[in-house]
């Protein structure tokens, strides 16, 4: 048998094998006796089928199952097992030539882990996100869970910032703008004070008069197209909030609370730790894309694959057949996901540089401080959580890269030039990419 090594790039390698039918004859006449074993043919013993019948019956199959076992244990002992290649993801065979009982000629493709040398990030500018909470935010959230609650009465208008407004939307085309038949929608609620509503909509809906007519353009992003209406204001109502009182804490919170002092106090804590969250996440976010676009190299496809099946995995899962829906267009998805799948092999590959250079690891004591917060956060006792975690090796491992994972950002924090920034600075910055 022989094999060679060619190079298609730095991350991609082909290991090309070839056979001669001799070199595989032992291999295959082994198979012939494995399965004249286990076959049962009328006429004949178990086990007494002449080789010549199972060979007949079997005999393709037999020797494609030897060919590809070959393929196989070659690239394992040519690249696996030499260790001169960091194999990445799952080895393909991209050609495979083989007529029974004749010669093979295979070609298996794999990429392996680039190589990575680290820029200098002391200079890299970042901005943080750090929002105060202040009394505003609070009292902005009791309304939400007041507004549950609310009286909502007519109003003459025109429309506030924070009226409850029913319009009527009738689509235009985009060019022309003449009204698309069949394309209206009646009687569509807002609340202009809604932080997710359109800004487009909201911009022209102020101010509005009962019975006015004005156009709105949504510009759309790259994932939606651009769309036109007509907007009619059919009605504006107010929202009167019913008073805070004991009853209706209790009554919002489900008798969880019973006080307003004590729900504004919960209140307040819970922004201050989600607003703490959504910086933590979005400073990550952030720093995993600087150090990507900082950091150029080729990604092996095979990895690419990798978190591309990992996808369509998850999507698996939350079905109730752990199958795909209906009509799903995999080939589409992969497509559209294949540089999000692309970005997180980069940053595996960054974060894994940045561990060996920075000589990252756990230690037990990283262990029961994470086990200890965790419990905290849990209700439950530390040594249950270790337990528990200890009885499934994939969990640990889990919470290992989660402690790396905070040792890396913490560097990297420490590293850059963070500059905090307020809400309205920090999404300023954002829109501008």
């Amino acid at each position: 048998m022989q094999t060679e090594i060619k190079k298609i790039s730095d991350v991609e390698f082909e290991l090309e094998i070839n056979a001669e039918a001799a070199d595989l004859a032992k291999e295959f006449e082994d198979a012939v006796r494995t399965q004249r074993a286990r076959t049962t043919m009328k006429g004949f013993r178990p086990g007494k089928v002449p080789a010549s019948v199972v060979k007949k019956v079997y005999g393709k199959a037999l020797a494609y199952g030897v060919a590809e076992e070959a393929v196989q244990r070659t690239f394992r002992t040519t690249i696996l097992d030499t260790k001169d290649y960091d194999v990445m993801g799952q080895p393909t065979i991209t050609d495979l030539e083989y007529e029974y009982q004749g010669d093979l000629k295979a070609v298996v493709r794999f990429g392996v882990r680039p190589t990575i040398k680290l820029k200098k990030i002391a200079r890299i500018k970042i901005s943080k996100l750090v929002h105060q909470v202040g009394e505003d935010d609070v009292e902005k959230e009791i309304a939400h869970l007041l507004s549950e609650h609310a009286d909502i009465t007519p109003a003459e208008g025109p429309a506030k910032k924070d009226s409850y407004v029913l319009v009527d939307m009738q689509r235009l085309e985009l060019r022309g703008g003449k009204p698309v038949e069949g394309d209206v929608q009646e009687g569509v609620p807002f609340l202009l004070s809604d932080e997710n509503l359109v800004p487009e909509l909201k911009k022209v809906l102020t101010g509005m008069k009962v019975g006015a007519t004005k156009k709105v353009k949504f510009a759309g992003s790259e994932s939606e197209e651009k769309r036109h209406y007509e907007v009619t204001l059919r009605e504006v109502k107010i929202r009167e909030l019913p008073e805070l009182d004991d009853e209706m804490v209790k009554k919002v919170t489900y008798d969880r609370v019973e006080n307003a002092e004590t729900l504004r106090e919960q209140i307040r804590e819970q922004l201050i730790s989600g607003w703490e969250q959504r910086s933590k996440d979005n400073f990550q976010s952030d720093v995993i894309q600087k150090m990507i676009d900082l950091h150029k190299f080729d990604v092996p496809s095979a990895v690419i694959e990798m978190y591309l099946d990992a996808y369509i995995s998850d999507i698996k899962s939350k079905s109730k057949d752990k199958e795909l829906p209906d009509g799903f267009d995999e080939p589409a998805f992969r497509e559209t996901r294949k540089k999000d799948a692309e970005n997180q092999a980069r940053w595996m590959f960054v974060r894994d540089a940045l561990i060996d250079e920075h000589r990252f690891s756990v230690s037990e004591k990283d262990r029961t401080e994470h086990f200890e917060k965790m419990a905290a956060q849990g209700g439950f006792k530390a040594d249950m959580m270790r337990s528990y975690y200890e009885s499934m090796p994939e969990l640990m491992d889990q919470l290992d890269q989660a402690v790396l994972s905070q040792q890396i950002f913490a560097m990297l924090e420490e590293t850059m030039k963070v500059t905090e920034k307020d809400k309205k600075a920090y999404e300023k910055e954002m829109k501008k990419g």
